[in-house]
């Protein structure tokens, strides 16, 4: 039997979250436990969020991609020029999540070659083809796949890297300085950079 990859559609509606990202990040490096960074989280509201059930996801989304992620990306996360800072926002999503690793890697640096926009066909053709080989993706609702569908190219233009987050989407590079793409290349990043910046 065949190892199926197994993929999330857990992405919260507001996935960049780069001022969220930021604050947890910093308290990441101020308390050693999941547990204390949660309630400084949670009694300053520090997420601005209404429910308790959305402070949550949002919390677990954020601080699951971030547990892993160096202290020293952590910085600039934080403290970082703001290219910089979304750029490795940007980074520690698609190091977290294989389905939007697998679109940038089949639609982003593939359009990124060419020069060519990234249209809804080729969203909705990325999705038709994942479905076609994995169990789980092909059970999904509509709502589901239209949701990460839109979020997935709302996280590159908000990172910098398309002009526009709907219809005919221009790709566009930002600039990120070289420190930070030597700190991404020796933690292992290599891959998105390349397919990304070039």
């Amino acid at each position: 039997m065949s190892h199926q990859v197994m993929y999330s559609a857990t992405m919260p509606a507001s996935p960049f979250a780069l001022d969220e990202t930021r604050t947890i990040a910093r308290l990441m490096l101020n308390y050693d436990s999941r547990y204390d960074v949660r309630a400084a989280v949670h009694e300053e509201n520090l997420l601005k969020v209404k429910s308790l059930s959305n402070e949550k996801k949002l919390f677990n989304y954020i601080y699951n991609r971030l547990e892993q992620f160096p202290d020293e990306l952590k910085e600039i996360l934080i403290n970082g020029d703001e290219n910089d800072s979304r750029y490795v926002n940007f980074v520690s999503i698609m190091a977290y999540d294989r389905l939007f690793m697998e679109f940038v890697y089949d639609v982003y640096a593939s359009k990124r070659i060419n020069g060519d926009p990234i249209t809804d066909y080729d969203v909705m053709s990325f999705f038709e083809k994942v479905a076609a080989h994995s169990e789980q993706v092909s059970e999904w609702k509509y709502e589901t796949v239209f949701k990460l569908r839109r979020l997935y190219t709302r996280v590159l233009f908000e990172t910098g890297l398309l002009k526009t987050s709907s219809g005919c989407r221009d790709l566009s590079k930002p600039f990120v300085s070289d420190s930070t793409i030597n700190v991404l290349k020796k933690f292992g990043y290599e891959a998105i950079v390349r397919a990304t910046l070039g």
